[in-house]
């Protein structure tokens, strides 16, 4: 299979629910329900049947997808796209403009291409691993900063967390050597973002897969040190850090000061 025919692929993908999802943001969102910290909209379902209609007329491969789940034999090793349709709803919801369209490919258990748009900004990360990594088509590269104390921190609360005085006391004491922490609603891009250097590293516990599958390729792709591990919220939860550089890897993780 050719990488940069599937990357096109992925590309078009999101670019065409990035164009269903603005046309949209005219309308009243359709609210379909907000159980605990989440929102689910009906744009989501219909940006991810726009999605599903590109891959499987272009490249058809099984595909793990949030809204409607797994499409093909799809297991934790197979080749197959991952896709979500809508990271962000939140922001989407509001009228932010801090959310996207994204698409992975995956193999064997690992990122091998990404694409994530932004569609409010009209801003596409590209990459595929071990190839290059593209804003708009222009390459982009990682910050290089290697110290927790010149970084800027990307991470989020997955939604089904509890906000109870302990872990948020533990997510202080993890966060408050970073230079600067951000918050920002969508884990695509935040991820991306890394990829770009415009953030230093991201990391998040108990995040789906497809939230950041296409993100952690455009990543490493950008020359990202990245890790991907099990979760413990589900099947298809994991435990993301991506960062700029080996040693703020490191620091992440806890293997130095």
């Amino acid at each position: 299979m050719d990488r940069f025919t599937a990357l096109d692929v992925a590309g078009s993908a999101v670019a065409e629910a990035g164009r269903l999802l603005l046309e949209l943001s005219q309308k009243p969102i359709e609210v379909l329900c907000e159980p605990g910290h989440d929102i689910k909209l009906r744009a989501d379902q219909l940006a991810e049947e726009r999605i599903l209609d590109v891959l499987n007329e272009r490249l058809r491969l099984p595909v793990l997808t949030e809204e409607s789940g797994e499409h093909g034999a799809v297991t934790e090793t197979s080749r197959m796209w991952i896709v979500d349709p809508l990271d962000g709803t939140f922001n989407y919801s509001r009228g932010m403009p801090m959310c996207c369209s994204s698409v992975g490919l995956w193999e064997n258990g690992q990122p091998v291409l990404g694409a994530v748009y932004n569609f409010f900004n009209d801003e596409l990360f590209a990459g595929i691993v071990g190839q290059g990594a593209w804003l708009n088509g222009k390459p982009i590269a990682v910050s290089g900063v290697k110290t927790a104390a010149k970084a800027s921190l990307a991470t989020g609360f997955p939604h089904h967390q509890d906000y109870d005085d302990a872990p948020l006391r533990e997510f202080v004491r993890q966060v408050q050597d970073f230079k600067k922490i951000r918050m920002l609603g969508s884990a695509a891009l935040m991820g991306a973002y890394v990829a770009c250097g415009w953030l230093d590293a991201y990391v998040e516990e108990d995040v789906w897969l497809w939230d950041v599958a296409a993100a952690v390729a455009i990543a490493q792709a950008a020359g990202a040190a990245v890790t991907v591990r099990p979760g413990q919220a589900g099947r298809w939860a994991r435990e993301v850090v991506c960062a700029a550089t080996p040693e703020l890897q490191a620091v992440l993780e806890g293997q130095a000061p």
